[in-house]
């Protein structure tokens, strides 16, 4: 068919069935038909980090959140938990082929090192150098050492890309203690996720969470650079 809506309901119905295949064919199709279809970008989204392409997963969810927030559309945080799963399973599979080539070129670099130290007692053996149970002592010492600086390089490298896993303070709500995915800032400064924030001007009252300085909805505005920051 050449209308989306049949596609789309019946992509929704594979989704349900986790018919993977399926979802992402009708999920393409939509998209060929109507580029700006929510409904069709975040299923597709969701069928790709079923089967583990996450890149592609996060490129269609990015977009999704886009057109949610458009639209202002009930989805949207459906779609933002979508998100922050498939750029997880990206950087999770990304820190594992990183760990296995840099394992790979740390054995390779700690073979150089051996077969440099065997070169060296072979030449002492053969006369052409210092020799002598001194020597070839000292020849193990400077391999540990050497061996175990590369350990440390590598093991410092490890630490830079991935941290100690902890999402940072500045990345969470004071309130929810989740991820921000809409965070809006108050006038003392602080951030609170969006519907949380506003959920407690309702129910509890008209001011700061934290400073209980007096604020409303109206005095609230969005925390873009906090959000770009977190999304990137």
């Amino acid at each position: 068919p050449d209308w989306p809506v049949p596609l789309v309901n019946r992509a929704l119905c594979h989704k349900l069935r986790e018919n993977w295949s399926a979802v992402i064919d009708d999920a393409k199709k939509v998209i060929a038909i109507d580029s700006l279809n929510l409904k069709a970008h975040y299923f597709l989204g969701v069928a790709l980090t079923q089967t583990q392409s996450f890149a592609g997963a996060v490129e269609s969810l990015e977009q999704a959140l886009e057109l949610a927030r458009e639209t202002d559309a009930g989805i949207k945080e459906e779609v933002w938990r979508s998100l922050a799963r498939a750029k997880y399973e990206k950087h999770s599979r990304e820190a594992s082929e990183r760990a296995v080539r840099r394992n790979e070129l740390l054995a390779k670099l700690q073979r150089l090192l051996k077969d440099e130290a065997a070169q060296t007692l072979r030449q002492m053996s053969a006369g052409t150098g210092s020799h002598g149970a001194g020597a070839i002592i000292d020849q193990a010492e400077i391999l540990d050492k050497e061996s175990k600086l590369l350990e440390d390089i590598f093991q410092g490298d490890a630490k830079k890309f991935h941290g100690d896993g902890d999402v940072p303070n500045w990345c969470t709500c004071q309130l929810t203690l989740e991820v921000f995915h809409e965070p809006m800032v108050t006038p003392c400064g602080i951030s609170y996720e969006q519907t949380t924030l506003l959920e407690h001007f309702r129910k509890v009252g008209k001011f700061d969470p934290v400073t209980r300085r007096p604020c409303s909805a109206k005095d609230i505005r969005k925390n873009i650079g906090l959000r770009s920051a977190i999304e990137n």
